[in-house]
Order: C-alpha cells, then sequence, then structure tokens
C-alpha cells in the first residue's frame, strides 16, 4: 500500500486536488524542476535531504570495547540494518545525538547499501551508516524520503559493483534530494503507514520470541495448551514460519 500511494502521488502526481480529482490528469499545472530534470506539481519544490531532514552519521565506536554481553549500549551495524537487529554490544559511552528512535531510515555506506526503518529508541548507530529522522516543521515524511533516494542509492550501488568495495560518502548524500509538497496531509498519511508498519514489526518480534521459549517446552511435554489457544498459537505460528509476509506487507 505504501509503495503504491508513493508512486500515485509522487511519480504520476495524481494526489486528490482540491476537488477531490487526480491532479495531473484533471489538468493540473505542472512545471520543469532543474534539480530533478523534471516535471513536478506547481507550488512544488525539491530540496536536498540536509534540508528537510536531520541527517546524523554513526559513531565510531571502538571494536576493542565491543562485547556480546548486553550493556546500555546496543550498536547497530551495518550488517544489523536488514535483520533490524543488534548483534554487539560496546562498554564505550556514546553521545545521545547517535541514538536512534523508531522510524529513523538507516543506510549502510560501505558494500551494499542497505536502507531500512529502525524499529527500537535503545540502539546506537555505528560509523559508516547514517540515520534519516524526520524534521517536526517538514511535510516530507521519512517514508516519502526512501522512495524518493531509494533509486539513487540502488543505481550508486550498481555502479560500485566490480570494484573493491563501494563506498557512499558525505558527498553523495548531499547529491540527494527530495520533493517537497505544501500538503502537510501527505506526511501524515505516510507517518500513519509507516507507524503502523513497526507497530506490526515489533507486535511480531515479540510473539516470535514468546514462540522459541515455549515452542521447546510444548515439544518435550513440559507444556500443554488448550483447544482455544491451541487454535490461536497454530494461527501465529504460521505467521511466524513466513517472515515474508511482513516485507510483502511494507511493499504493498
Amino acid at each position: 500500500m505504501a509503495k503504491q500511494l508513493y508512486d500515485y502521488w509522487f511519480v504520476q502526481f495524481d494526489f486528490p486536488n482540491e476537488e477531490g480529482k487526480p491532479y495531473k490528469s484533471s489538468g493540473g499545472a505542472m512545471v520543469w524542476n532543474e534539480k530533478l530534470k523534471r516535471e513536478i506539481p506547481q507550488g512544488w519544490t525539491a530540496a536536498n535531504i540536509f534540508d528537510e531532514l536531520s541527517v546524523q552519521y554513526g559513531f565510531p565506536f571502538s571494536t576493542d570495547l565491543f562485547t556480546e554481553e548486553p550493556t546500555n549500549i546496543p550498536v547497530v551495524r551495518i550488517r544489523d540494518i536488514l535483520e533490524n537487529s543488534v548483534s554487539a554490544y560496546s562498554r564505550e559511552e556514546a553521545d545521545e545525538k547517535y541514538k536512534l528512535q523508531k522510524q529513523d531510515l538507516l543506510i549502510g555506506m560501505d558494500g551494499n547499501f542497505h536502507m531500512n526503518y529502525w524499529n527500537d529508541n535503545v540502539s546506537y548507530l555505528n560509523q559508516r551508516s547514517v540515520r534519516l529522522r524526520a524534521k517536526p516543521n517538514s511535510t516530507v515524511s521519512i517514508l516519502q524520503a526512501r522512495y524518493d533516494i531509494a533509486p539513487y542509492i540502488k543505481a550508486k550501488e550498481l555502479r560500485a559493483k566490480g570494484s573493491t568495495v563501494g563506498h557512499l560518502s558525505d558527498k553523495d548524500l548531499k547529491e540527494l534530494f527530495v520533493l517537497v509538497s505544501p500538503n502537510a496531509d501527505f506526511r501524515n498519511k505516510f507517518d500513519s503507514i509507516l507507524a503502523e508498519i513497526i507497530e506490526n514489526r515489533c507486535e511480531i518480534e515479540s510473539l516470535t520470541k514468546q514462540r522459541d521459549e515455549l515452542l521447546p517446552l510444548l515439544m518435550n511435554g513440559q507444556a500443554s495448551i488448550n483447544y482455544h489457544l491451541y487454535v490461536f498459537s497454530r494461527t501465529h505460528f504460521i505467521l511466524f514460519l513466513s517472515p515474508q509476509k511482513v516485507q510483502n506487507y511494507e511493499r504493498s
């Protein structure tokens, strides 16, 4: 749903006009934008991501201070971005500006330029990754921003294939632009969708953890469930066996 809505509003520009009709298809005025090299709706602009989003590079944590034992500094490395997981902790203190929030967009800057929304408010971002966060006074949602810049990030990644290791630089990021609509309702709609995506992810993560704790007890006979709980558990178990369902929902 999110991608379809984005394509309809920000690629085809057929968002509802003041009469509720598709803007471009109904003859809405379009103007040429030199930055994007294409026409955009009259009244819209294109802005650098540093102007419309909060951009923060990761902290240079020392690997010598990494530990597998949980601390109050969970560290998100490039390898963790796609899985929304934490594989290391640090004994090193870091400024709060490196602390992540739910709905932050993370991008790995070495190798494969992984992109994903983050799910918690407790982890810290490691170096060679960058996080994008929506600004309160901007009409640009983080979900829209991801779709705006994803083709350019992907093209950069493909061009890097065959070289030693691909790198995203500060210069590369400063060449990324997002569309800016004067309509704040667009951001509200996308923010609502992203909040639902994160909520579903967190719920599935919690239920998966419960499954992993209870399943061995059920298998060896240390625990049992009644019929109604069995039906409920079986439904969720099927969902857990198909994590692709979550990814399909986000792409739909």
